[in-house]
Parts: structure tokens; sequence; C-alpha cells
């Protein structure tokens, strides 16, 4: 693991100046400086024969803003942005990779650090690349990995989970925790670059109004055989956007499934109202919008030509 060593007696990670720097500049530059406190839940009554009665669960705070994250049952452990900087600093070490960029979701409830990889071409457009690792403080998921890919012309961020690792934050060891990050990294690495690869199918692969019709049922409910007086205001709305978005990424990339995929992505990029974007596209109905557009494509793409598509989960 580069030049962290390892105590063997205790399994403990010692690691250099350099790398205790490099943490806590990762933790600073992303906003992640801060830990969480677990606080055992209580009954509050005025009835003296039930008020403090043990409920069983613990709540989360963030000890610097004192924030509520979550409440867990009292066998939760949680896993500290430290922890989490520390582990993957060292595992991206390990294979030839930095932490580039971070942040966090919902005040605090969730955080994730960023790897970068090396930029691809994919139709007309570069592609910048990162895999990504998320961690809830509110209980709801274990560790997990997935990609981050942004079209850099239009900055269309679409991105794709694979699996959470539930024995991660219950590993014995520093060390035991690090190896599985190294092994997730060199995973998710093989999953990107298969996302790499289905991405440069759709940009060879010309539309077709069927799948076109598909899309735009199955991620927005839109039928185009529906007669304009028959969608409701706000459907209306988004169907004017979608189409927009659809007319701007066919001009950009050709009418390709890549530019179909695109149109989507630009839609819950930069067409939605909600003004946290990071969390719509990574964990919230942007991020359901784009996959569904993705396995769609791809289920047709496979039922429909000759091309060899990845699969990817």
């Amino acid at each position: 693991m580069n030049e962290a060593t390892v105590n063997q007696n205790e399994q403990k990670v010692v690691t250099t100046y350099e790398q205790n720097e490099k943490i806590l500049d990762v933790l600073e530059s992303t906003g992640l400086n801060w830990s969480v406190i677990q606080i055992p839940l209580v009954t509050l009554s005025d009835d003296p024969d039930i008020n403090g009665l043990k409920s069983g669960s613990t709540g989360i705070f963030r000890k610097d803003t004192k924030q509520w994250l979550g409440s867990v049952t009292d066998k939760y452990i949680p896993y500290q942005n430290s922890q989490l900087a520390e582990t993957l600093v060292l595992a991206s070490e390990g294979i030839g990779l930095d932490v580039s960029r971070g942040g966090m979701l919902h005040e605090g409830k969730k955080v994730y650090l960023q790897c970068e990889l090396k930029t691809e071409f994919i139709g007309k457009s570069s592609v910048r690349r990162h895999i990504t690792a998320l961690n809830s403080h509110n209980g709801s998921t274990s560790i997990g990995f997935g990609s981050s890919n942004t079209v850099v012309v239009c900055e269309n961020t679409f991105y794709k989970a694979y699996r959470d690792i539930p024995k991660f934050r219950h590993s014995e060891s520093a060390v035991e925790r690090i190896k599985l990050a190294m092994q997730e990294l060199r995973r998710t690495i093989v999953m990107d670059e298969k996302l790499m690869k289905n991405f440069k199918i759709m940009s060879d692969t010309p539309l077709r109004d069927e799948i076109f019709a598909s899309i735009l049922k199955e991620c927005f409910d839109i039928n185009l055989d529906a007669k304009k007086g028959d969608i409701n205001g706000n459907k209306l709305k988004v169907a004017e956007k979608v189409n927009l978005a659809m007319k701007t990424e066919m001009e950009l990339e050709g009418a390709t499934l890549w530019g179909l995929f695109n149109g989507v992505t630009r839609y819950t990029n930069h067409s939605t109202n909600t003004k946290q974007k990071t969390e719509f596209i990574m964990t919230g109905r942007g991020y359901h919008i784009n996959l569904i557009a993705y396995n769609t494509i791809m289920d047709w793409i496979g039922k429909n030509t000759k091309q060899e598509i990845e699969i990817v989960n």
C-alpha cells in the first residue's frame, strides 16, 4: 500500500507525514472535516414513570453543527469521514489514483469522495470519469462504489451505482478496509470501462423512432400519440423541456442513441427546478430517470442489433 506500513500485531495502518497531509487536505477541500456523534435516544415525558426509558435507538448528529442526520439502532457503528478519507487515499495510492474531489448530500446525511480516471472521447465529446465512494450517516446505506461520468461540452452528469458493501463498515481493522477498498476500486474501474464501451456503442447506433418513443414513455410518461389537448399543464411543460433538451443534444451529437441518452441527462442536469443538483443526480429522481434511460437503451440495443453489449452492474 505504497509507503503506508502495517503493524501486523495490532492490524493498524501507520501513515507517513505526507499521507496524513493528503488526508487532511482531502477533508478540508471537500468540506468533510467534521465527525459524527452517536447519542442514545430515550423517552421524554412529564410522567416520571415513562420519562427516560431507553428506546434501543441512537441519534446520529454532526459534532460541529449539532445537525441531526438520522436515527439508527444502538448496534450501528458510525464510519467517520476521516476514516473514509484515510481508506480512499491509501487505497487509491495502491492502484495509482488520487482522491480528487468530494462533498456531502442532504447536509451530511450522505458523503462522497471521488478518484479521477482518464478522460474518454465518446461520439463528438470528451467525457470526464470519476470513481465515487458514497457513505451514509443516517443508516440508509452501507458504503458503496459507483461511476460518475460528465460530458464536458454540456456538463451532463450520469451517475451509476454498483453495489453497497455491508461488511466494509464492520471490518475488523483499517487494514482490511483498505484491502476491500482497493478491490472495489479495481472492480469499479472495470465496470466503468465496460460503461464506456456501451456509450461508444450508443454513439455508433442510429436513432430509431421506436426507442425514442420508449424513452419518452419510460422516463417521462410522455405518449407521442397523445393529443396536445389531452396532456395536462405540468406534463406539457415537461414535454416541452424534454423536447428542447433532445433537440440540443441531437444537434451536438447527431441522431444517435448517444444523442438520445444525452438528451435525457441534459434534462435531468439542466432543465429541472431542483436547487440540489448533485443530490438529484446521485441519489434522487434524476438518478432514477437517467438509469431508466440507460437500461432502456441498452435493452433495446441487445434486442434489435448485433452489437455485443457489456453487462454493467
